[in-house]
């Protein structure tokens, strides 16, 4: 399914600056590097409309699912262990991870959900985050379309038959596309998890659009038929009146944003964002567009953007040393897609917080890469995801200068194999206390069988 020819079984690993800079020197990779990393210093303002947030430096940590929340949706002590971790990090801005917004949308009965019965236990955690950092937090809220798998979902919820996807995931052949009718009242949904989100206490909300869940997959839907599919007006529907009926009731000093996916790198009609031509290019003629619209009717002010799906070809939003397979492309080529790509909107929409991703990889380089890309315009925030798993003083590091090798992730994709096997998420390698024995049960152990 993949569209990409790999160059070279060569990884191209890099164990120090200087190799990196050879490396990105011969092939040609969009990857600035800098000796300066004095840029993650900066302070960032994000206007919200009615207040500006001001963030103390330039990193933030992305949304990170840990598939440990209680099954009535509310955090775990795991949970809430992650996020105090988080707010220890050092990092200016904190995204919390997939919060759904109805049960049925859950990627498991663990994943989080706010409801009007578990709300003061949210207000809870982040009243403990905040005695820690002054970050402003934001609630990611989601339905999980097609990865959907709890109790009260016996099938995916999908928005059209996709043949790509369905390579990698058989069982989704022959399921219905949902009705017309269950979407028309999905916004009203999101616009209750929005209110519940700013009563415990979080400093916005994101209406995650990526990685084919449900928002993702409206924006692909090519060959769906009525009004949710086929033209630019209707893949569009579906976000416009969630994003109308979540800023009806949001305040005016809340931030409005978006874990936004600008393209699926899929092959048209399948995917969005990607060359009609050829599905190893990226086109964001739409995500600009639709990104544009937002800002100017809803007050969209920061997106946290992405590519592709974890669940498709992780190689794609999440280059790694090792994974569940061979990736097509060496792993640089990833991180300088995911860079180019994030310049590209930033460029277009200089008035939108940028936040960057696909710096974990470049593990004790990471510092020198970010650094270059916010001096150089590809974004105003860098994000990590997995090294906030691992490092847990990651950004109060790399703004010392003092980053620790010994804490850094691997990118082994250990933290993918417990969420693949149905566990609650960490790192195995770096947080050995919690996430070692579970990784021995849940994966090891059960591969055994």
């Amino acid at each position: 399914m993949f569209a990409y020819e790999m160059k070279n079984a060569n990884t191209y690993n890099f164990s120090s600056l200087g190799e990196l800079e050879a490396i990105v020197a011969r092939e040609g990779y969009d990857i600035p590097i800098s000796r300066d990393t004095s840029p993650l210093s900066r302070t960032v303002d994000i206007d919200a409309g009615e207040k500006v947030y001001t963030l103390k430096n330039s990193i933030s940590v992305h949304p990170m699912e840990g598939f440990d929340g209680e099954e009535d949706g509310s955090p775990s002590d795991l949970t809430r262990r992650r996020y105090l971790r988080f707010a220890a990090s050092g990092a200016a801005l904190l995204w919390s991870e997939a919060i759904a917004v109805v049960p049925e949308g859950r990627t498991s009965d663990h994943q989080l959900m706010i409801t009007p019965e578990n709300v003061d236990k949210y207000a809870e955690m982040i009243a403990e985050v905040k005695k820690i950092t002054d970050a402003p937090i934001i609630a990611q809220l989601t339905h999980s379309g097609r990865f959907s798998k709890n109790k009260f979902t016996p099938h995916p919820i999908i928005m059209q038959q996709n043949s790509e996807i369905e390579k990698v995931r058989p069982q989704d052949v022959g399921t219905p596309p949902v009705s017309d009718e269950y979407l028309d009242q999905l916004h009203a949904r999101y616009a209750e998890a929005a209110v519940l989100a700013v009563r415990a206490g979080f400093d916005g909300v994101d209406i995650k659009i990526c990685h084919q869940y449900l928002l993702s997959e409206a924006l692909s839907s090519f060959l769906r038929e009525g009004k949710y599919g086929g033209s630019y007006e209707n893949r569009t529907r579906l976000i416009k009146d969630i994003f109308t009926a979540v800023r009806a009731y949001l305040p005016k000093d809340k931030i409005l944003a978006s874990r936004f996916g600008v393209s699926d790198m899929l092959p048209y009609p399948y995917g969005y964002g990607t060359d009609k031509g050829d599905a190893a290019k990226f086109d964001l003629t739409e995500a600009k567009r639709l990104l544009s619209e937002l800002m100017d009717e809803f007050g969209l002010s920061l997106i946290d953007m992405t590519m592709g799906s974890p669940y498709i070809a992780p190689h794609i939003n999440r280059p790694y040393n090792k994974g569940g397979y061979v990736a097509p492309e060496p792993p640089l080529a990833g991180v300088s897609r995911l860079l180019s790509a994030a310049k590209q909107i930033k460029t277009a929409l200089p008035t939108l917080t940028v936040v960057g991703t696909g710096y974990s990889y470049l593990r004790e380089c990471s510092p020198n890469v970010a650094s270059a890309a916010i001096d150089g315009g590809y974004c105003d925030v860098v994000g990590f995801g997995r090294m906030a798993f691992a490092y847990d003083t990651f950004a109060k590091d790399m703004l010392a200068g003092k980053f620790n090798s010994a804490k850094t992730c691997i990118t082994c994709s250990k933290c993918t194999e417990l969420m693949r096997h149905g566990s609650v998420t960490g790192c195995p390698i770096r947080d050995q206390e919690i996430y070692l024995p579970i990784y021995r049960k849940n994966v090891m152990e059960a591969d055994k069988k």
